[in-house]
């Protein structure tokens, strides 16, 4: 699926510009839109989009215009699973933040179910994190003990008296933790996080995250080129 691009006019003209482009390699194609972007300017650059095959597109920071693309049938890259697949960094990053040691620190992994991004987690997490507890209806009991047989985790129970240092959410959930870090739904908020590709440099005129998010689902990233950093305290 095509990914577009809005960004604002390099040049000075009044005419919308549109040209195909390489983001580390990923092909988009790029609409620049002369300030200022009023509503009508973006109707006309979305449906120029759409009629080339995009769907959903890249914008700069601090964008709120997004009810002018919908309606035109344009939206944005959703980052939840790239999120849910970066949790073990997330995870160790939260826990570094706090100034907690990963080997002292308990950890709970809170979802509906076991999915590959929470399974994947907890196998990365398990050699670094002493107490890695599974909180998940389906399949959470049987992966609990597999860390348990093979990494010999402790056999702990996500209990409401029990406080972990860190919770990691793949679902909503109702369960507490003296941090909590949501990754569930399509485009979890993360605020407190920040992305950096270890050796190259993001473009500064889009959103980093839905980027990285696009890089990766497409197969241009691998997880372990990200750093990731946290303010993430409480």
């Amino acid at each position: 699926m095509r990914i577009g691009q809005i960004a604002v006019g390099r040049k000075r003209s009044l005419r919308i510009q549109f040209s195909p482009e390489r983001v580390l390699d990923m092909p988009i194609l790029r609409a620049e839109i002369p300030e200022p972007w009023r509503p009508r300017r973006l109707r006309r650059a979305a449906r120029a989009l759409r009629k080339q095959g995009v769907k959903r597109v890249l914008v700069p920071a601090g964008f709120a215009q997004w009810d002018t693309l919908e309606s035109a049938g344009l939206g944005p890259v959703e980052t939840g699973e790239f999120c849910r697949a970066m949790a073990p960094a997330v995870a160790l990053a939260a826990l570094t933040g706090a100034h907690i040691r990963p080997e002292g620190a308990t950890v709970v992994l809170r979802g509906e179910r076991v999915t590959r991004a929470m399974r994947m987690s907890a196998l990365k997490l398990c050699p670094e994190v002493k107490n890695l507890l599974i909180a998940a209806p389906v399949g959470g009991a049987g992966l609990q003990a597999e860390l348990r047989r093979e990494y010999g985790v402790p056999a702990l129970e996500d209990a409401p008296g029990r406080a972990p240092d860190l919770a990691i959410h793949f679902a909503p959930s109702a369960g507490g933790g003296a941090r909590i870090v949501d990754l569930s739904g399509n485009s979890p908020r993360m605020d407190h996080f920040s992305f950096a590709l270890r050796e190259q440099t993001l473009p500064e005129d889009c959103e980093g995250l839905p980027l990285l998010a696009a890089l990766w689902e497409t197969g241009r990233l691998d997880p372990a080129e990200i750093t990731v950093f946290t303010d993430f305290h409480s």
